[in-house]
């Protein structure tokens, strides 16, 4: 080997990384680069031949490292640590104590700078307003206006909500629901809490004079980054009502989802929610409500929306329809 040979094979070793780290899949593939953070949903790895690359947590069977990373263990645990794979094939942290197994699913977060923060204090608002006016074969006017607001302080999670939903069409009013609602969250042990519940519900066209619920349940929060949040909970429910001009209380099971994604740089969001109560009367059967859609964030406190809000009685008012399916477009203010 020529000295001008040598001088160019030292340039290149100089120049190639120091490190790589190293994904393995669950399907049997590895994806080598520079990680940067793993959140509740997503690891960010950066590659030579692809850029930045988003991957599924739930994709990844285990993860190794070339230098020291920022994690977050279970219990609150914080390290800094080597991530590393042994002969088994089964995930390690190897940190100053030595080396010790922990399932990729354990980790609670992981970044190559500081760990950010657990999103335990926060106030967060949001008003969306859906307007469709139509002029000419038929005269149709609709109004949807949802509030709600949502203000965490340590153990306490405080959640309130309103919804007015108005149609015309010709003249003849053909939908006017209300609903309020208030929840109490109280984060006992880690991401299980006790909440208490309220809510008043309206709808005179399907002869819902009202609708009084209070529940009481535990819950379970899976995850809640900025990424996204995923919740469910169940408990027991009186449920006070006037329907079809007859007065009735029941108790009731309870049980609900919430869930939400943030996509392109959290400029897309995917939401959804449910509530399902089961009635001791077998005689008013369910009830039945949710809504699903999506956000695009035009700029860090308005967006453009779409969802689709459904609400089910097995045992509506006499003539009257079980279902009722909504569609709203509209805009969103956030702060």
């Amino acid at each position: 080997m020529t000295g001008a040979h040598r001088i160019l094979l030292l340039a290149f070793l100089l120049a190639a990384p120091a490190y790589a780290d190293v994904i393995y899949l669950k399907n049997g593939d590895q994806v080598t680069g520079t990680v940067e953070t793993l959140d509740a949903t997503t690891l960010r790895i950066e590659t030579e031949w692809g850029g930045v690359l988003m991957i599924e947590r739930d994709a990844i069977a285990s993860i190794e490292t070339q230098r020291e990373i920022n994690l977050e263990l279970p219990d609150g645990e914080r390290a800094l640590a080597r991530l590393d794979v042994d002969e088994d094939g089964r995930q390690v942290i190897v940190d100053e104590t030595g080396e010790r197994a922990l399932d990729v699913a354990a980790i609670q977060q992981a970044s190559v700078t500081q760990l950010r923060a657990r999103p335990t204090d926060r106030w967060v608002s949001r008003v969306t307003y859906g307007l469709n006016i139509s002029d000419g074969n038929s005269d149709t006017e609709s109004h949807a206006l949802r509030a709600s607001t949502l203000l965490r302080r340590g153990a306490l999670r405080h959640q309130a909500t309103a919804d007015v939903d108005l149609k015309k069409d010709d003249g003849n009013t053909t939908r006017e629901l209300y609903r309020v609602g208030y929840q109490l969250d109280w984060f006992f042990q880690d991401d299980w809490y006790a909440f208490g519940s309220s809510e008043y519900f309206q709808d005179k066209l399907r002869e819902v004079d009202y609708r009084v619920t209070l529940g009481l349940g535990v819950g379970y929060q899976f995850w809640d980054t900025t990424l996204g949040a995923f919740s469910i909970e169940g408990g027991i429910s009186e449920v006070i009502e006037k329907v079809g001009n007859e007065s009735d209380n029941n108790r009731a099971f309870r049980i609900g989802a919430d869930y939400n994604r943030f996509f392109f740089s959290r400029r897309m969001e995917l939401f959804h929610r449910n509530e399902l109560l089961v009635l001791a009367d077998r005689d008013r059967g369910e009830l039945l409500k949710t809504s699903t859609g999506l956000r695009y964030a035009m700029n860090a406190f308005l967006d453009a929306n779409f969802r689709i809000d459904f609400d089910h009685e097995t045992e509506p008012a006499p003539g009257r329809k079980k279902s009722d399916v909504t569609y709203i477009i509209g805009i969103g203010f956030t702060w």
